[in-house]
């Protein structure tokens, strides 16, 4: 049994509560001014379960470096549980060093999959689909190539920053789950184009190793290339460097609306997309993304609750609250 499993969850905790020498990992820590005056620290943290953030008040990073404390760590934590805007916060009154026999590894959240045998599954299928037409290699050719040479850094990436797939090996875990979802639609709506629209949920967020950093602690911030960019852009770019390597090699007007379903997918220009979706399995794809990543969202929450409870606000990425029935 993990050392994690000897403590509740920090979702767990009641308003009022208090814990002590609660040892947590910890991902990072940022000062930030508060508004009466002075400083707090944002500290993120990891119960093992999920990523949490922390506010220590009343004090500068520097303090908490002075303790012993780094990225990376475990510490032993003192937190009171406080209500906030009909919800939780998390209160650090207190953080150490743990005394205690606690991993760093027995925290790290990863995807409940085998992300390698799940890749190879969807580069394998990618491969079965791919034969010559006319005079050009399917475009699952080209998706199956990119996987390939970004093979270790894709099955090692977290997939957002937050709201869903924020873990290790979470990009593999969403897009092994999406290319499932749409081998299935397929066979329901015959229309679509197959190869296209598995080539595009392949590759709809590999850039993501690009515009995000995954550390070996589990915490993902963005890149400089990243917050400049962001992945749809990244992600195009790339597909079209393979494209350039392989003259001839495959239809440029695959190539094009594969780069069009990676550029669309989110759909509206104010949630990042540089266009909309102009075909069927465009528009598959953003809905096939959007499900995963809710139902990731969602799945999480639930399983936070007991029969019969309802959680006290709207998570984010959600629309509504979400309830576990009684039976």
């Amino acid at each position: 049994m993990a050392i994690k499993d000897d403590y509740k969850k920090l979702s767990e905790l009641e308003v009022d509560e208090k814990v002590f020498s609660r040892p947590l990992l910890v991902l990072s820590f940022t000062e930030k001014a508060q508004k009466n005056g002075g400083s707090y620290v944002d500290v993120k943290v990891t119960d093992g379960y999920d990523k949490h953030d922390i506010k220590m008040f009343n004090t500068a990073a520097s303090e908490i470096t002075a303790k012993g404390i780094s990225d990376g760590v475990v510490a032993d934590c003192d937190i009171t549980v406080q209500a906030f805007n009909n919800g939780k916060s998390l209160r650090l009154d207190d953080i150490r060093p743990t005394a205690k026999a606690a991993r760093p590894v027995d925290f790290l959240v990863t995807a409940p999959i085998d992300v390698d045998v799940s890749f190879d599954k969807m580069v394998g299928h990618l491969k079965s689909l791919t034969t010559t037409e006319g005079e050009y290699t399917s475009i699952t050719g080209l998706a199956a190539e990119l996987l390939e040479e970004n093979r270790e850094a894709f099955v090692f990436s977290g997939a957002a920053k937050g709201m869903h797939h924020d873990i290790i090996g979470g990009l593999v875990y969403h897009t092994y789950r999406m290319f499932a979802s749409a081998t299935l639609l397929c066979q329901i709506y015959k229309s679509l184009d197959a190869k296209i629209l598995l080539s595009a949920v392949a590759l709809h967020d590999i850039a993501k190793i690009r515009e995000m950093k995954t550390s070996t602690a589990g915490d993902i911030t963005y890149t400089t290339e990243g917050q400049l960019m962001g992945h749809l852009y990244m992600g195009a770019e790339m597909i079209h460097d393979v494209a350039v390597k392989n003259p001839g090699k495959y239809d440029p007007e695959k190539v094009m609306l594969l780069k069009h379903m990676i550029l669309s997918h989110h759909l509206n220009p104010e949630w990042g997309a540089v266009k909309g979706p102009a075909t069927a399995e465009a528009q598959m794809l953003h809905y096939i993304d959007q499900i995963d990543a809710k139902m990731y969202v969602f799945e999480n929450r639930f399983n936070d609750l007991k029969p019969g409870e309802l959680t006290d606000k709207v998570p984010y990425g959600l629309e509504n609250f979400v309830y576990k029935p009684l039976r």
